[in-house]
């Protein structure tokens, strides 16, 4: 009798423990109600929305030459305070209470949060040389680059969107939509599409 009571208690024990569990609300920033402001130094800063700096914080654009020419971050982060304004060095990410932003090439603003947190980023790199007629001179030609990434809130990963690698490392975690993706002949102009289907698909905690 005392044996069948001990295992009754046993499984209640149990029972309540997976219970409570599941009643824990997950501490991943994609869950949150409201941001912390401040500066996260890390993704875990930023992962468990939980910011460790914060202060007069601005972000303050870079002007379109010195994009061009010099390659320039398109923004920089700066600090105000009674000695003055300087610029915020080796950072993740920021939040501006409404805003997630990740240090990637300067600011992006994340436009979408889940399972892979989605940005945009426009930035300036070197292509081919150009030949002034007049000068008789060549010299650099920069170009503006657009294009797409994701940040795995479970691991910080972060990938340029394309079809490798949406096929290879975020699909498979989800069999049926990968095996929508590959029969997909349309596939590479939905990128984003599958990516957001993964997101409503698949909930992660930690």
């Amino acid at each position: 009798m005392m044996k069948k009571l001990l295992c009754i208690w046993c499984m209640m024990m149990n029972c309540c423990v997976t219970i409570a569990q599941q009643q824990t609300p997950s501490p991943l920033i994609i869950y949150a109600n409201t941001y912390q402001q401040g500066l996260y130094h890390s993704f875990r800063e930023f992962q468990t929305n939980a910011p460790s700096e914060n202060g007069n914080l601005v972000i303050k654009d870079r002007s379109s030459a010195a994009q061009m020419y010099l390659l320039a971050d398109k923004n920089q982060l700066v600090i105000r305070d009674g000695a003055g304004e300087r610029k915020v060095k080796d950072y993740w990410g920021y939040c501006d209470g409404q805003n997630l932003y990740v240090h990637d090439n300067g600011l992006n603003k994340i436009i979408e949060t889940g399972y892979y947190c989605i940005y945009y980023q426009q930035r300036m790199q070197p292509a081919a040389r150009s030949y002034n007629p007049t000068a008789m001179t060549t010299g650099p030609m920069n170009v503006s680059v657009q294009l797409y990434k994701v940040i795995n809130i479970t691991t910080g990963e972060i990938l340029e969107l394309s079809a490798y690698n949406l096929k290879k490392y975020i699909l498979p975690q989800d069999p049926e939509l990968l095996q929508e993706f590959r029969t997909d002949k349309e596939k590479k102009d939905k990128l984003l599409y599958y990516v957001r289907r993964f997101n409503q698909r698949n909930h992660p905690v930690i």
